[in-house]
Order: structure tokens, then sequence, then C-alpha cells
């Protein structure tokens, strides 16, 4: 997993500081060598430190308790079998990464924190990189109000492999963040039992004397009185960054891509940061042709038609308006009901499930009696079959046959009794705005759709993913980080059905 975990504190002296940092380096030797390697990263970055760190102004800083975990230390870890080495230090061994952390770790502790409160947010963006941020508290008898303020973050370029990994990431860094508050506040209960600082602070005050005011920051080993308190951490971080790792992979939209695709993993190159870039071995050509990849048998016979050219279709005999109606359903797991011809059924049915993974198709296309919302979210029966009424919960669709039609009558007709939000999923508006634009061919809109509903299938999954873990207080946030609003939360609601009720 190409990211880097770093430690932060709010040190009462010099402010927001990281004191503590993990990161990843894997094999640059080549895959011809399977000797195993002291280190697996390049040669210099274990003595970069000393051989080319220029003095800084602020090295004063190391000289504070506070602001010092390992001084010239490293805690270095190898897995064999990856070729992976997982290396631990007070501070980014580059300089570059170093900036963007201390960026990072300002933001983390100051601007980018629940108000008041402990709790997770997402910040970043493609220039200084994208970051996961968990703030907490650690009692500390000394400090002011009695708490030091801390956070882990988790530093990626990839923005949406960081979103996909905060169900795993929060997880875990909150276990990690509970191990450490547990044995800080036996450390403060200690303290208080031998001298109980309320108290003696209030008679310090009263006295004026400034003896407790030149107390300095103590170090996480003293808040929590564990001769060892790094080493556990450095543990617990390779071991998110090594299960991240195995279980959650990078990769391409598939449906867009050759299926063929490769990658020349023998001749990745490993950046001065540390990360690894691996290169596809033959060139990526998006096929903008794209083929359902399986068709459902109740399709079979009108598989040679485009889905697209259905819904275009539809939309000109419905008008924008009651196309909306339709396509807002769709998307939102409202019962979409057509009635009329077989013919014409099977061919809408065919264009409006389109609209969603397949995963959330629940189809009935020829029913001889009707079947609840429950059963199935696109239906089609004969006009002879009794329906319900039109409610918020069912959209009829009517087709008018071609012998009881009248010249200059419409022969579709929506019946919806629910009306649509003031502010419409992003991704309804997002389908409108490719339909509005006549200079797209039906090959580029196909493609354009599939994009559409794996970002919002990916979304969803995320988000479900989350509600699983019981982390329902943190919807908001990875919603918001994700691109998607209150006003997409029914959509997501709706294709989250599809998914396991339960995932791991």
């Amino acid at each position: 997993m190409n990211a880097v975990i770093a430690l932060c504190t709010f040190c009462e002296v010099h402010g927001p500081q990281v004191v503590f940092t993990t990161q990843t380096y894997r094999n640059c030797f080549g895959s011809e060598s399977t000797e195993n390697l002291k280190f697996y990263g390049p040669k210099d970055v274990l003595r970069q430190n000393e051989t080319q760190r220029q003095p800084q102004p602020d090295d004063n800083q190391r000289n504070c308790d506070g602001c010092k975990s390992l001084g010239s230390v490293k805690y270095l870890s190898n897995e064999h079998e990856t070729r992976t080495s997982f290396l631990s230090a007070q501070s980014p061994l580059t300089q570059e990464i170093g900036s963007l952390l201390k960026y990072a770790c300002i933001r983390s502790l100051s601007c980018e924190v629940h108000p008041g409160k402990e709790g997770i947010c997402y910040f970043g963006d493609d220039y200084r990189g994208h970051v996961l941020s968990q703030t907490f508290t650690l009692k500390d008898a000394q400090a002011r109000g009695f708490k030091r303020w801390c956070s882990f973050i988790v530093f990626m370029r990839d923005k949406q492999f960081l979103l996909n990994m905060w169900p795993f990431l929060v997880d875990n860094l909150r276990e990690l963040i509970r191990e450490l508050q547990d044995i800080s506040e036996k450390k403060y209960n200690t303290d208080e039992a031998e001298c109980p600082q309320r108290a003696a602070r209030l008679t310090t005050a009263s006295s004026g004397s400034e003896a407790n005011s030149n107390k300095h920051p103590r170090s996480l080993s003293d808040i929590t009185n564990e001769k060892h308190v790094f080493a556990r951490i450095h543990m617990w971080l390779v071991w998110i960054l090594s299960a991240g790792a195995r279980h959650f992979i990078e990769i391409l939209p598939m449906n867009l891509l050759d299926d063929e695709l490769s990658f020349d993993l023998e001749h990745h190159v490993e950046t001065e940061e540390g990360f690894t870039l691996v290169n596809a071995r033959s060139p990526i050509i998006p096929k903008l042709t794209l083929e359902e990849p399986k068709i459902a048998p109740e399709f079979s016979e009108i598989s040679h038609k485009s889905p697209i050219s259905i819904l275009k279709g539809l939309r000109l005999v419905l008008g924008k308006d009651h196309f909306r109606q339709i396509l807002y359903s769709s998307l939102t797991g409202i019962q979409v009901l057509v009635r009329g011809p077989r013919a014409q059924i099977l061919e809408l049915l065919f264009g409006l499930s389109y609209l969603v993974p397949a995963a959330c198709r629940r189809v009935v296309t020829q029913a001889t009696e009707y079947m609840g919302p429950n059963l199935c979210n696109f239906i089609g029966v004969d006009t002879s079959v009794p329906v319900p009424h039109p409610n918020p919960n069912i959209c009829r669709l009517d087709i008018v046959p071609n012998e009881h039609r009248i010249e200059n009558t419409d022969t579709h007709m929506i019946r919806w009794a629910g009306t649509l939000p003031t502010k419409l999923p992003t991704l309804l508006v997002k389908i409108e705005k490719s339909f509005d634009n006549d200079k797209l061919g039906e090959p580029v809109l196909r493609a354009n759709l599939v994009a559409l509903q794996e970002e919002w299938a990916n979304i969803a999954k995320v988000v479900h993913a989350m509600r699983g873990r019981g982390h329902r207080g943190d919807l908001a946030g990875l919603m918001m980080s994700l691109g998607a609003g209150p006003h997409d939360q029914k959509l997501l609601d709706a294709w989250s059905m599809g998914f396991p009720s339960n995932p791991a």
C-alpha cells in the first residue's frame, strides 16, 4: 500500500509537529534476485538523514520532549515474501514528503478538526496529496487542560484508493488509539493519586509562584509510562500497511480497458518519496464500443438493440420532464411498472434497467399478476393485468396499443404520485447533461454511462461498508469526501440493496 502514516501531536511550545512516521519500501533491485535483503528500498534511504540533512532553523525543537520520539533511531520490519520493508523514523526521510506531512499535520490539528471533539476527516488535493486524519486526545496530568491533542494522518497520492480504504483504516486506527488512551489514562490516574494537579495549580496561582509554568511538554513515553510505546506503534502501523496491501489493490476501471491488460512488475520505478510506479506492459486503449458483459436471459431476443438508443427514443417520446420522473424512479429504487404490448415492454425494460448496476436489477418482463417493489424494481405486465393505483412507490409507464391510438395524442403516459426533490441526485443530473449534448455519439454516451455507473456503485459500496461496520456518525463526512451529498442518499441506499447485508 503506497501510503505514509504519521503520528502528530500539538506541542504546547512549538505547535503541531510530526513526531513519528512509517512508510513502505519495495524491492527496487529487480525480481531476478531471491536473496533476503536487510532493506528492500533504495540503499541511501537509511543513511539519508545523516549524509544529506542540512541544519534547519527549527532544530531546537528536537530538544523538546514533546516533539521527540526516536531521535536518530529507526525501526525496520521486513516482509520477505513480498520483498517489502516498513521503515519508521521520527521524521520523513525525504524533504518533499517531510514538507507535505508538516502541512498536513498543521491542518490536521488546527483547522481540519471536529469542533471540540475527536473525529475523522479527509482533506487534500492533487498537489499536496490526499490525507485521512483521525484526531484524538491522550490524558496528561501536566498538559494544558489535562490532555494532549494528537492525530494519525494517512497520506496518499491516490484519492479514490484512500477513500475506499476509509472503513479499514478507521477501524484499525481506532483500535490503536484506544490502546494508547487506555495506558495514558492509567498513568494519568497514578499521577493524580500522587499529586492532584488541579489543587496544585490553584495553589500555585494563588501564591503567584511560577514554578509550575516552567514545566516542559512531556514525551509520549512519559505520558503513557511505556518505554517502548513507539515500537508498539510501529508494529501496529506495519500491520495496517501490510494488510492494506494484501486486501486492497489499486486497479483501473476494468469495463473501459482491455481485458488482457497486464502490468510490468519487473521494471517498476521507486520514486524519491518512496512510492512505487508500475507501468502497463502494453498501451492502455479504452474500448468505447462496449458490449454488455452478460445479457440477462429475458433480454436475449433483443440483445442486438442498444439501450442508449432505447433511452434516447423514450426521452424524445415522453419529453424531458416526464423522462426525468422515470429516470429518477429507476435510479432511486422506485418500482417502474410498464404496461402495454410485450415487444415494447421488453425493449423499455431493457433500456431502463441498464441505468443501474446488474446487482441492483430485479426484472420481471412479463408478469401474469402484479408483484410488489420488494420482489422486483422493474416489472412489465399486459394491459389486462390489475395493477395498483399510482403512488409514490410505483412509477407507471402505460403504452397505448396501436389499435387504440388516437391521432395527435400521447402514445406513452407516465403516472406517478410522487414529486421530484428540489435537488436531484448528482448522477441523474450528469446523465441528463450527457443526453443533452448532441455532439456525443452513441458509443461515447454508452462509455460515459458505464463510467458514471461504476463511480457511483463504488461510492455506494464504500458507504455501505461503513454503515455495516456501525460508523453511521461518520457517513456525512465520508459522503462529502466522495463527492456525494444528502440529495444522493436515496440513490446510494437503493444501490446498496445489491450488496451483502454485512460487509466485511
